[in-house]
């Protein structure tokens, strides 16, 4: 019998709590059983090939997610359940598939791996983002993929798709980086590109071109991205009004004297001094940029030394067991730019772990950030505005609100993008 059965990488599947039955039996449960009785038949890996394949096309939809789950189901099925009208089921497919195919070696017979590949170009171009996700999420390591279906999920509009293969495909050349980014790219994904590992200068040079806020913070936090004098120029050109880039341009390692000079003319007196201390200045060096900063606060650019606030969690807890962290209290937060406040009292209310919250948010994605403001108990108007002002959505990429002012997206898509980011 061909290599046709799929394996789990690992995971074990649920075994059905009754022996399997002879094969007459089981032809009889196909033809006559009720539908419990053919979903447990179903379950079982063990099942011969042609009743699986049959109940493929069972006319109830949960017989047929058992058997899109099961690891014994030949690739014949899996064809067929890759267009299935049914969400569920296709998310299965892309989940095993997505395993079966990145571990297909050299012994794998040329029959199995054409109609493995096949199944997966069926659910690369699947109509839901969340099944492309599930593929580029699982394939995003593989070197024995086609070339095109990375590159259309790279290019995908969704982030949720394109973001996991364009930071660690090995796949996609430079000469694909740099048409990616020329054919325009959202912030997300151009955010995701930045994180790739052994960027080449030009592909680096064309991401800072851009001069997106996000894409620039990875880019300086990626060790191996190259980053010489007259790029990191540029990257300070943005930055003297992007709070966000001051402490990565300071904690950049090897940076010349003069990088060093034009960052301390707009960071932070605290930054001047981390500046300092991290780089080893030379005492002269570093008397200049003091006194630099002292002429600073004297003629108001630093303003005056702000009293020092309590740390941000201990704020936005502090209110949460108090009953006082409403809405009112977040947009007061976001006026103020406090938005280390807003993400603590987003984990306190959604109940996430600051790294599930810290993903969605830093994802570029309108999907994720309203997901995480319904987990949180937000309004749909509040949604809006994390997704503007907190994780700065392109205009395009926002989700809008349904007609009536709440929610357009359903419970289950919204719950689905929670845990996507776990």
């Amino acid at each position: 019998m061909l290599e046709w059965v799929l394996g789990n990488k690992g995971k074990k599947s649920k075994k059905p709590a009754k022996p399997k039955p002879s094969y007459d039996e089981a032809k009889k449960i196909a033809a006559e059983g009720d539908v419990a009785a053919r979903r447990n038949l179903a379950a079982h890996e063990d099942l011969e090939p042609e009743l699986l394949y049959y109940f493929a096309t069972d006319e109830a939809a949960e017989v047929r997610r058992v058997v899109a789950r099961n690891d014994g189901t030949p690739l014949q099925a899996d064809v067929i359940l890759a267009e299935d009208v049914d969400e569920e089921v296709r998310a299965q497919i892309a989940v095993k598939i997505g395993r079966l195919v990145p571990n297909l070696g050299e012994d794998a017979t040329e029959r199995l791996t054409t109609m493995a590949l096949e199944v997966l170009d069926i659910l690369a171009r699947d109509e839901l983002p969340r099944v492309r996700a599930i593929v580029s999420e699982e394939i995003k390591l593989a070197a024995n993929v086609p070339h095109d279906i990375v590159r259309r999920l790279a290019e995908d509009i969704e982030d949720i798709v394109a973001t996991p293969v364009l930071e660690y495909s090995p796949l996609l050349s430079d000469r694909d980086l740099l048409e990616i980014i020329a054919s325009g790219v959202t912030d997300g994904s151009l955010t995701a590109l930045s994180r790739r590992q052994d960027l080449i200068e030009s592909v680096v040079d064309a991401v800072v071109a851009i001069n997106s806020v996000k894409a620039m913070k990875a880019l300086l936090e990626n060790t191996s991205a190259p980053l010489g004098e007259e790029t990191l120029d540029k990257i300070a050109v943005v930055a003297a009004g992007a709070t966000d880039l001051h402490m990565p341009m300071v904690n950049r390692d090897n940076l010349s004297v003069n990088i060093i000079r034009r960052i301390a003319t707009f960071v932070s007196a605290a930054l001047v001094d981390v500046l300092i201390d991290r780089h080893e200045l030379a005492p002269e060096v570093a008397g200049t940029l003091r006194q630099a900063v002292r002429k600073r606060i004297d003629v108001g650019d630093l303003g005056a030394e702000e009293p020092e606030k309590e740390p941000a969690d201990a704020r936005a807890r502090e209110m949460f067991e108090a009953g006082s962290l409403d809405e009112d209290a977040i947009l007061d937060a976001i006026d103020e730019k406090d938005l280390a406040f807003v993400r603590h009292a987003v984990i306190l209310k959604s109940g996430l772990a600051p790294g599930v919250v810290g993903k969605m948010i830093e994802s570029g994605s309108g999907k994720a950030l309203t997901a995480l403001a319904w987990k949180a108990g937000l309004s749909m108007d509040m949604a809006s505005t994390l997704q503007r002002r907190l994780g700065h959505v392109e205009a395009k990429s926002m989700v809008p609100a349904a007609p009536g002012g709440g929610y357009a997206m359903s419970d289950d898509d919204l719950q689905w993008y929670v845990e996507f980011y776990h």
